[in-house]
């Protein structure tokens, strides 16, 4: 019995899974960096950036993986400028533009607001584990709210002492 239980928990968790995946509005971008020409590149890289502003597909980018990616854009912004198209670069240029685009691909689907993160967590009172999926901007925007209000709380103030708790 036990067994049947678990596998209608895994079925319906993957079933609602599949639904959120197939209804999502916004899907993960696989490749978000892919450009042959310097001109395409540009374009690209301005979109990208403008992605990584507040409020953007990449807004929760961390500092370090930020300056990464924009050294990984100038890098390849240049190669390309010099040859003006992939296919008119030396085998070893195209190597090491291929790899500097991988790098940057991994750093912004990493950071996607709509990357799909699902867990596995067994609720209070209850020893059937249950998978629960939220986007990473999902994640990341609760995160900062929490912290938040943790320093609002504490710059107003706010305490609790045993079972008495008052706002400041």
């Amino acid at each position: 019995m036990k067994r049947i239980v678990r596998h209608f928990a895994l079925l319906a968790s993957m079933q609602a899974l599949c639904f959120a995946a197939a209804f999502a509005s916004d899907k993960v971008v696989e490749k978000p960096v892919a450009a042959d020409t310097a001109q395409k590149f540009n374009d690209v890289a301005a979109a990208v950036r403008k992605e990584m502003q507040a409020g953007g597909r990449y807004e929760f980018i961390r500092a370090d993986e930020k300056a990464k990616a924009e050294t990984d854009l100038e890098t390849m912004g240049a190669m390309l400028q010099k040859s003006g198209s992939a296919s008119a670069m030396s085998e070893a240029d195209q190597l090491k533009l291929f790899n500097t685009q991988e790098h940057l691909n991994g750093i912004l689907s990493h950071s996607d607001a709509n990357r799909l993160v699902c867990q596995k967590d067994r609720p209070v009172g209850s020893n059937i584990p249950v998978t629960t999926c939220k986007t990473f901007g999902e994640i990341e925007r609760n995160r900062r709210d929490a912290q938040k209000y943790m320093q609002d709380s504490m710059q107003n103030g706010s305490r609790c002492s045993g079972l008495n708790c008052r706002g400041g």
